[in-house]
């Protein structure tokens, strides 16, 4: 105890080790790449303790210390100069909307144009008003970055998943450092020799933790990159006008696995040591642990993603039909990775008596998960599931996502059909049946047949 009075932002961690735990101020979060400071200290006691403590607290204070407090907006609040010019137009149109009557067009423009800049208006507006069909800016990579989110990241609802949006400013605002004021020029005047500049620059970026960015974050931060691009040459009808220069591009020192390789099964002893974990934690008020127990086994029982559990809503379970089952499918608070995510799974064994308990959870609203039930909420649940799961092993391919690895290797083993295997982990079947995302009676009696061969369930 007298440790943790003197050394401030100290704390045990489950495994017993000290932690020093700090949060990065808001305002230089984006910037930092981090919500919160986080390193697990090598020393136990003493003044080794002491030195290390003092030499994590330093490298805390070099990251917001060269993190800007306040920057140029991000790309999501930044107003392009197209998008300028559209509102100006706009409110030129409503001035001679609401303008007198008994003058032609043009000569009603002429007059509040000369009206609005004697009263020292907006000048881009005076420019409208006077020249109406003046073709407007080309579109940049601020308008990209808009249209991405818009199209992509926002619900039905007009809400922003605030995680996503985040990331994306984070990557573009790498960007824009690296482009200069390139950063400005139109979308078609984007050459390859700018995704490189952007690549290099990334990969001799410092890391909040010491180092440089390894290729493979660079290759994830790279790919945000060409699918912002990517999304506005379509959305802004650029095909014949501009490539994507950042299609295609090599990273050196990139790894040849991907990222379902990077990811190893977790043995039986480790998943069984973990379900006991999580079974004989002592609760505390508020604690997540029921919610997390249940998760942990709908996840082992379905082979489902774990957003894609976290974000199901009550009405999502039917547990009383012939073949009880979840349906996997977009709300407001989870998008899905891609449109074959979207289907029905049914539940056997325990998955089947872990979702009836969690229906039985207290709750307020549809979320079947109410601490995990938002947007980031995969994120969170992710988070406090991996600090039990580290207790028990530190393998770094050892990770929640690994469970769908087993699944698919007990499917494998199982020897089931091809199109149960794909339909239950949520994957393209290619071809025609492509169409079919596994909602139909048939598919169902399918993949509950092969869940329960898979998991010895009544057999």
């Amino acid at each position: 105890m007298a440790v943790m009075m003197e050394l401030e932002h100290l704390q045990k961690s489950p495994s017993g080790r000290w932690q020093y735990r700090r949060r990065v101020p808001m305002q230089q979060q984006d910037f930092a790449g981090m919500k919160t400071f986080k390193r697990v200290l090598v020393a136990k006691e003493g003044t080794a303790l002491r030195r290390e403590y003092s030499t994590v607290e330093a490298e805390f204070e070099r990251l917001v210390s060269r993190t800007p407090a306040s920057a140029t907006p991000p790309p999501s609040i930044a107003t392009s100069p197209r998008q300028k010019w559209d509102k100006a137009v706009a409110e030129a149109n409503h001035l001679v909307a609401q303008g007198a009557t008994g003058l032609d067009e043009e000569e009603l423009r002429g007059m509040l144009a000369e009206e609005l800049h004697h009263r020292g208006g907006k000048d881009l507006v005076v420019k409208a008003l006077m020249v109406p069909n003046e073709p407007p800016p080309e579109r940049t990579l601020q308008d990209a970055v808009k249209h991405y989110l818009e199209e992509n990241l926002i619900d039905a609802e007009g809400k922003r998943g605030r995680n996503s949006v985040g990331a994306v400013d984070r990557v573009f605002a790498r960007v824009t450092e690296a482009l200069g004021s390139r950063a400005n020029v139109p979308l078609v005047d984007l050459k390859r020799e700018d995704a490189y500049k952007v690549r290099d620059s990334m990969l001799a970026r410092d890391k909040a933790g010491g180092g440089k960015l390894s290729p493979d974050s660079v290759r994830r931060e790279l790919n945000t990159v060409k699918a912002v691009i990517a999304a506005a040459i379509i959305g802004f009808d650029l095909e014949t006008r501009a490539k994507n220069p950042f299609a295609k591009l090599k990273i050196k020192g990139e790894s040849a696995e991907s990222d379902g390789e990077k990811r190893d099964p977790l043995p039986n002893e480790v998943v069984a040591a973990m379900t006991q974990r999580l079974t004989e934690q002592p609760e505390r008020a508020n604690s997540a642990l029921p919610e997390l127990r249940l998760i942990w086994r709908i996840l082992q029982g379905t082979g489902c993603r774990l957003s894609e559990v976290t974000g199901l809503r009550v009405n999502d379970l039917d547990t009383v039909e012939s073949c009880p089952h979840i349906k996997v499918r977009w709300n407001e608070d989870r998008r899905l990775k891609n449109r074959v995510s979207t289907r029905s799974i049914p539940l056997v064994g325990d998955a089947l008596a872990a979702a009836q308990e969690a229906l039985k959870l207290p709750r307020e609203g549809s979320a079947l998960f109410s601490r995990y039930g938002m947007d980031g909420g995969g994120d969170k649940a992710s988070a406090n599931l991996m600090k039990h799961l580290r207790v028990i092993t530190e393998d770094p391919k050892h990770v929640i996502h690994s469970l769908r690895h087993n699944m698919a290797d007990l499917l494998r083993l199982a020897e089931v059909s091809p199109r149960a295997e794909k339909l239950i982990l949520g994957w393209a079947l290619g071809g025609v049946g492509d169409r079919v995302y596994g909602g139909s009676q048939a598919d169902l009696r399918l993949m509950a047949e092969a869940l329960k061969k898979a998991l010895g369930e009544g057999a």
